[in-house]
């Protein structure tokens, strides 16, 4: 199955939202209230059923001493200057931390929509698309030929920190843990380097979000869920979604019924207000 993204990393915000709201940027990307009204008055003005956040892809790259700019309503945060200059230097690289920073007003935001009510996609980020804001990606490649041994290291300390983020996500009430990395996606690393390292990490970040049970709805960006079925990592089934009119109303339908931990993929969710003309779900098991 191909999948063609029509997504952009950026939280496209109307001008009459950010009016209604009265919130001021860079407010909306590092405050926890300003955050939660936001997304809550993003997902009405969509008319949408799932309200997400962040609205940014920067959040763990930050998390782990990426230096960001957080721009305005018009230019959102982007990296500023890297935090490392060699892969050595990144050998460093320490634990996530979840309760400090941005990373914890995302956080807490989830807690805040889920205690008012609503069904909270949180958005997370995979490990390549998060290195890309720490090193400049030319040094980054250059370390893959070089030293894949500390590559390796070095995203499984990145691995980790999403896996304990995510878990982090539902036990504040997020609904659906949306996955994806752009920056790590097959079109841009090619064949060779994806198979070798950039989805053998994302089939380990899934694996290990999974195996902490409970009800998990992990929605993978259609381009990582392909590239995995691609490289035979993952396979897709059908899932049958009953009464849904839209794709957002078929998983929020698929997670009231969970009783154990289901990834799904090969269609976006910020699709979530697209019309369902078959039923279908897809569900993606890891090979």
């Amino acid at each position: 199955m191909d999948f063609k993204c029509t997504g952009d990393d950026l939280e496209q915000i109307p001008e009459e939202v950010i009016e209604k709201t009265g919130i001021t940027f860079p407010g909306a990307h590092s405050d926890k209230n300003n955050m939660a009204t936001l997304a809550k008055e993003l997902r009405k003005h969509r008319g949408d059923v799932i309200a997400r956040v962040p609205f940014c892809v920067t959040v763990e790259g930050e998390a782990y001493g990426a230096l960001i700019k957080l721009g305005d309503a018009m230019n959102g945060p982007r990296v500023e200057s890297y935090r490392y200059t060699s892969i050595e230097e990144m050998s460093n690289i320490q634990s996530l931390n979840l309760n400090e920073g941005r990373i914890r007003e995302v956080l807490n935001a989830v807690e805040i929509l889920a205690k008012a009510g609503e069904k909270v996609a949180l958005s997370v980020e995979g490990p390549f698309t998060i290195l890309s804001s720490l090193i400049d990606p030319m040094n980054f490649y250059k370390g893959l030929r070089k030293e894949p041994q500390r590559i390796q290291e070095i995203l499984t300390v990145v691995e980790e920190g999403i896996i304990r983020y995510s878990l982090e996500g539902i036990k504040r009430g997020a609904s659906i843990i949306s996955y994806g990395d752009p920056v790590g996606a097959i079109g841009i690393l090619g064949p060779k380097v994806y198979r070798e390292y950039s989805g053998p990490s994302s089939w380990r970040i899934i694996k290990g979000i999974k195996q902490a049970g409970g009800k998990v709805l992990l929605h993978l960006c259609g381009k990582t869920s392909t590239a995995l079925e691609k490289i035979e990592m993952a396979r897709s089934f059908p899932i049958q979604a009953v009464g849904a009119s839209t794709y957002g109303q078929a998983l929020l339908g698929l997670q009231d019924t969970l009783t154990e931990p289901i990834v799904v993929g090969h269609r976006c969710i910020k699709g979530s207000l697209g019309r369902m003309n078959q039923a279908v779900l897809w569900g993606i098991e890891l090979i």
